[in-house]
C-alpha cells in the first residue's frame, strides 16, 4: 500500500522574493530537516550553480536540488544546469545586472553537497564533471541555435530532467561524523541495496498514484539557515543572510538547509502531459530537482523529480499545483544508459 511517510531558484539571489515558479498553498507547511543524515534526507543534494554571462563575463549564482542515485550520479532537472537564462532578464535588469543573450547555457560550475546542513557538509562535496540532459530538451536548444537564437523556444516540462556525473564518488565514502564504528558506514545513495535504508527507484502504475500522500525535500532559497519557520523569509531577512564558509563564496547561508513538505498527488497524468504528476506540497525556488517520494510496498519509492508550478489550463493561468517529472520506464532506460557510459552499473 501507498501511505504517509511520517519521517519522511529564480532565485532569491535576484530579487529576494517568490517568483511564482513554485507555490505555497495556504499555510507554509514546510518543515526544517534538523538531521540531514537521516534517511532519505542524506541522499538529497544541495547544488550550487554558476552561469557565466557571455556578455561581459559576469557570474550568476543559483541554487538547486538533486538526488544521489549512485556513488557518482545525481538526478536533477535540466533547467538547473542547462537553460536559456535570458528568460530571467526582466529580474536581472531590476537588479542592475547585465542581461543574458538568448542562448541555452550550461552551468559553468556545479558544486554538489549531499545532506548539506547550513555550514556543515557531513557527506563532503564535489564538482559535477559531466552534465547530460533529456534528448528532447537538448533538441529544443539545438533547434533554437540553428535558428540563430533569434527568439526563445519553449521547452516541454515533461523533458525537464538531467543527470550529473561527479568528480569524486560520494556514495561509497563514510560521512564526516563521529561514530562508535570504525570505519563509519558509507553514505550510500537512493536505492543502494545495502545502505539505501529502504529507498527504491521504480515506476508505479498511474492509476495507483492519485490522492496518495507524497513527500518532497530540497534546498529552498527563501530560508536562512533554520529560519523562518512557517513562512518565506522577507527580502530584508534574506539581505541580512550573508554568511558563508570562509574562503568559499559559493556556500551562502541562504538556501543552505533542507526543508521537507508533505502533500497529496492531485493528478498523476495531467491532460496532455502524461509524463508529469501534480501535487499540493509546498515548495519554493531552489527545490528544483528535489526528490518526490512516497511509501510503496514498505519502500520509500522515488516517483518524480520536482520541477515547478503547474498553471491552470485556462485563464487566468495562475499556479494551481506544483509538479514533477514522473519516474517512468522510459526515463529510467535513459538514466541507465547514461550511467553505463560512465562505467557504473545501475542498481534500479
Amino acid at each position: 500500500m501507498i501511505g504517509y511517510d511520517s519521517e519522511m531558484e529564480f532565485y532569491a539571489a535576484l530579487d529576494g522574493q517568490q517568483s511564482g515558479e513554485f507555490e505555497i498553498f495556504g499555510n507554509d507547511d514546510r518543515r526544517f530537516v534538523a538531521n540531514t543524515l537521516d534517511i532519505p534526507f542524506r541522499f538529497v543534494c544541495c547544488l550550487d550553480l554558476v552561469f557565466r554571462n557571455p556578455n561581459g563575463g559576469a557570474l550568476l549564482r543559483l541554487r538547486g536540488s538533486g538526488t544521489l542515485i549512485s556513488d557518482r550520479h545525481v538526478l536533477t532537472v535540466a533547467h538547473n544546469v542547462f537553460d536559456d537564462i535570458s528568460v530571467k532578464n526582466p529580474a536581472l535588469r531590476q537588479r542592475g545586472m547585465q542581461p543574458f543573450p538568448i542562448r541555452f547555457l550550461r552551468a559553468e560550475r556545479v558544486v554538489v553537497a549531499p545532506a548539506r546542513n547550513g555550514r556543515e557538509l557531513p557527506a563532503n562535496f564535489t564538482m559535477a564533471t559531466h552534465i547530460r540532459v533529456a534528448p528532447r530538451w537538448q533538441a529544443v536548444a539545438t533547434r533554437q541555435q540553428a535558428q540563430g537564437n533569434a527568439r526563445h523556444l519553449s521547452t516541454d516540462s515533461q523533458d525537464d530532467f538531467a543527470l550529473l556525473t561527479l568528480n569524486t564518488p560520494l556514495g561509497g565514502r563514510p560521512t564526516n561524523v563521529i561514530t562508535m564504528q570504525l570505519p563509519a558506514p558509507p553514505l550510500g545513495f537512493w536505492g543502494h541495496p545495502r545502505f539505501g535504508g529502504g529507498t527504491r527507484i521504480r515506476p508505479i502504475e498511474l492509476n495507483k498514484l492519485r490522492n496518495q500522500m507524497m513527500n518532497v525535500s530540497g534546498y529552498p532559497i527563501d530560508k536562512c539557515l533554520d529560519q523562518p519557520r512557517h513562512r518565506p523569509a522577507t527580502p530584508a531577512e534574506l539581505a541580512a543572510c550573508t554568511g558563508h564558509i570562509p574562503g568559499d563564496d559559493d556556500f551562502k547561508d541562504q538556501g543552505s538547509t533542507q526543508w521537507v513538505s508533505t502533500g497529496t498527488i492531485l493528478d498523476p497524468s495531467p491532460a496532455g502531459q502524461p509524463r508529469l504528476i501534480t501535487y499540493d506540497a509546498d515548495m519554493i525556488e531552489g527545490q528544483s530537482g528535489a526528490p518526490v517520494w512516497l511509501r510503496w510496498e514498505q519502500f520509500r519509492n522515488l516517483v518524480a523529480i520536482n520541477t515547478g508550478g503547474s498553471p491552470r489550463a485556462t485563464a487566468p493561468f495562475d499556479i494551481v499545483a506544483n509538479s514533477g517529472v514522473r519516474i517512468t520506464a522510459e526515463l529510467l532506460t535513459q538514466i541507465r544508459a547514461w550511467m553505463r557510459l560512465d562505467g557504473v552499473q545501475p542498481t534500479f
